[in-house]
């Protein structure tokens, strides 16, 4: 179960537009991609507040007196340090070195939940049960008791003071935590995460309350479905119109909107800018989710080997591209042959050598609609600097490697 009927009906009245997420299209989930107003939805999230709905996310809760100590094994981050209420990000590599799972660990005094992927939880949880042994720990699937939410936004933390029975802002100036809000007469766990660049939260509200809690958030935010039309009734349509503009004016939100503010603030998602043939090095978020002063982990020698040689063979970088040609994930990243005749390098008969491969990209409005790309680039080629060529509709664009965050985080 994805989502219940009535959460699905709210976002199919608010105009949603799906698509499917998954391996394949027998096991996709359905994520709202747009609400068919990509533009107010992109504005939301960088002036105001925006919603979103993450199907997708999964939730494999730890009990017992020894979960804190076996996930300190098995898991790239320190975790035997954390106290109750902590949330860091970490890696579950197999015994290759190699990530299998992107994993946000919320850490509890009565229990701990691993967030993570939907579609890698069953091959995290299979490998956890068989690395028990007379450890004194259970593992429960909790996706279908819980479903996970997003606020992005400026505005986020006052459209959570509007609908929490508690003040939420001790929450918001403590990252790294996770707190229990009373959201709609419901307990929800909320934890602040900066996903696209701005304030943000995640929240995993109990399923049977999911339908409440979304439309609560909504209309505190001070979205309507029922939108009065201005030519059939125009004196409703303009109290509506004051009503939004006393409003924190925010909205729900689909994917392609999510997807285009955070590859501006430079945060890759798993299956798609990295995966299952990668090396904590190779992901970008080596330094957030490794720890390299803790002990033996699974994994941990192939990672320790990386970082004595010095680096991996290839990485995550940004590109920016120069003009208005957006590249798409898939295309090849090259450099000019050496010994090249051509004398125009952008010539589709030029000699080009391949040096990465573009992940993800998006248009950025907030640099002047230009493209913004994620490369995995091979090491040698990824300096901040080094300038390249991308197929882009139809033709070769110059690009500039830089660091994966194209945007400067606002302070607070």
């Amino acid at each position: 179960m994805t989502h219940t009927q009535p959460l699905h009906d709210i976002q199919t009245n608010a105009g949603a537009e799906f698509i499917g997420y998954g391996p394949d299209e027998s096991g996709a989930v359905e994520v709202a991609q747009a609400f068919g107003h990509y533009e107010a939805e992109y504005a939301a999230i960088r002036q105001r507040v925006g919603l979103m709905h993450l199907p997708h996310r999964a939730v494999l809760r730890f009990t017992g007196n020894d979960r804190q100590d076996f996930l300190h094994r098995m898991l790239t981050q320190d975790i035997n340090p954390l106290k109750g209420g902590s949330t860091v990000r970490s890696f579950q590599l197999n015994q290759k070195g190699r990530v299998i799972a992107d994993i946000i660990v919320h850490h509890g005094d009565e229990d701990t939940w691993l967030e993570m992927d939907r579609f890698d939880l069953p091959a995290v949880r299979e490998m956890y049960e068989s690395h028990l042994f007379v450890d004194d720990v259970t593992l429960e699937d909790w996706t279908d008791q819980r479903t996970a939410l997003a606020l992005h936004g400026p505005s986020s933390i006052d459209l959570l003071r509007t609908v929490c029975e508690e003040d939420p802002q001790p929450m918001a100036d403590m990252p790294g935590t996770h707190h229990v809000l009373t959201l709609a007469g419901t307990r929800v766990t909320v934890y602040r995460w900066d996903t696209c660049g701005v304030m943000g939260f995640g929240l995993w509200v109990p399923t049977e309350q999911e339908a409440e809690v979304y439309q609560s958030l909504l209309s505190a935010s001070g979205y309507e479905l029922d939108q009065p039309d201005a030519q059939t009734d125009p004196i409703a349509a303009a109290e509506f119109a004051q009503r939004r503009r006393a409003s924190l004016r925010g909205r729900p939100i689909g994917w392609s909107a999510f997807n285009t503010a955070r590859i501006e603030a430079g945060s890759p998602i798993f299956h798609i800018d990295f995966g299952h043939d990668s090396l904590p090095g190779e992901s970008g978020m080596l330094d957030e989710a490794v720890s390299f002063t803790k002990g033996c982990y699974l994994g941990q020698e192939i990672v320790a080997r990386m970082k004595s040689l010095g680096h991996p063979k290839r990485v995550l970088v940004g590109l920016r591209v120069q003009g208005d040609q957006l590249p798409v994930a898939g295309a090849q990243v090259t450099e000019p042959v050496k010994d090249n005749t051509d004398t125009d390098t952008n010539s589709p008969t030029a000699t080009h050598k391949i040096i990465g491969g573009v992940t993800s990209s998006a248009i950025s409005p907030l640099l002047g609609n230009t493209p913004v790309v994620f490369a995995v680039m091979k090491w040698g080629h990824h300096t901040p600097g080094t300038s390249v060529l991308v197929p882009a509709e139809g033709g070769l664009v110059k690009a500039d490697v830089q660091g994966l965050a194209f945007l400067t985080p606002p302070a607070g």
